[in-house]
C-alpha cells in the first residue's frame, strides 16, 4: 500500500507528493508547498485558460529541483512570449507538450515510468489519466459535461455526446484518485459530469474541483446523488491549503 500526501491548491489545483516526486496540476493561484529539493516535480497544465494555467508555474524551475512540464498543446509557448513568460531555452527542454487521446512516458528521478493518456476535453485541451507504481490517477481538466440553460437543446445534445465518447476510455478502468469539476454555474445540472464519471468507471476517492470558491456545492452533491456517492469517498474540500494523507 503505497501513501501520498494531496494539498488543494485552489479551483483545479492539486499537489500530489509521492515517495520520489510531485505532481502539481492545474495551477491558477495560492500557495504552493514547500517541496523537497530531492523529488522531481511533474507540473501538469490541461489547457490555456487563465483558471488552469499560470505562467508563474516557470518560476519553479530553479537549480533546487529536476523538473518537468507536461502542457498541453493549445498552450502555445512561442519565441515571442519566451520573455514575457520567462522561458529560456534550457527551460524548453524540459517541456513536454501533449495532445488529445495520444499516451506518453514519463520518468521519476529513480527511472520509475508514469504512463500518461490524454482524453479530449469538451472545452478546451486535456484530461489527464495517469499510471505510476500500480495506481491511476485521473486528472479531468475542463473535460466535464458542460450542459447550460442558455444553450440549445442541439448543443446540450452534441455536448453529451462528446462527454460519453471520452468517458468511454475510462469504462471498466479502476481510477485511484480522481479530480473532477462539480460547478455551480451548471445551477441544476451540476451534477451531470461527475454522475456520469462515477457510473462509467470505479472510483476510490474523489477530489471535487472546480466549484468557484463553492465548497458547499460538495455537500449538496453527497446527499442530493447518494446514490453515485454510495460506493466511493468524495472528499469534503473547505479551503485553499487543506491536505490529506491517503493510502491506496
Amino acid at each position: 500500500m503505497d501513501r501520498m500526501e494531496i494539498t488543494y491548491i485552489g479551483h483545479s489545483g492539486f499537489l500530489i507528493e509521492w515517495e520520489t516526486c510531485y505532481w502539481l496540476f492545474d495551477y491558477y493561484k495560492g500557495e504552493i508547498p514547500e517541496m523537497d529539493t530531492k523529488k522531481k516535480i511533474f507540473v501538469f497544465a490541461s489547457h490555456k485558460h487563465q483558471d488552469h494555467f499560470n505562467p508563474e508555474i516557470f518560476k519553479l524551475n530553479n537549480n533546487d529541483h529536476e523538473i518537468e512540464y507536461i502542457l498541453s498543446s493549445d498552450i502555445k509557448l512561442t519565441k515571442g512570449n519566451y520573455i514575457e513568460l520567462g522561458i529560456t531555452d534550457e527551460l524548453l527542454n524540459k517541456v513536454v507538450s501533449v495532445k488529445p487521446s495520444n499516451e506518453y512516458e514519463l520518468y521519476d528521478t529513480n527511472n520509475n515510468k508514469i504512463i500518461l493518456k490524454t482524453l479530449k476535453s469538451t472545452d478546451c485541451g486535456v484530461a489527464f489519466l495517469l499510471r505510476y507504481q500500480g495506481k491511476t490517477i485521473y486528472h479531468a481538466g475542463d473535460l466535464n459535461l458542460w450542459v447550460w440553460k442558455e444553450e440549445t437543446k442541439q448543443s446540450n445534445n452534441n455536448m453529451t455526446a462528446l462527454f460519453h465518447k471520452e468517458m468511454n476510455v475510462l469504462k471498466d478502468i479502476p481510477i485511484d484518485i480522481a479530480f473532477a469539476p462539480l460547478d455551480p454555474r451548471q445551477e441544476e445540472w451540476y451534477y451531470l459530469g461527475l454522475d456520469e464519471l462515477l457510473k462509467t468507471t470505479k472510483v476510490r476517492y474523489v477530489f471535487p474541483m472546480h466549484f468557484w470558491e463553492k465548497p458547499e456545492i460538495i455537500g449538496q452533491y453527497k446527499q442530493e446523488r447518494s446514490i453515485y456517492a454510495s460506493n466511493v469517498k468524495i472528499m469534503d474540500i473547505n479551503q485553499n491549503g487543506q491536505s490529506w494523507k491517503i493510502e491506496i
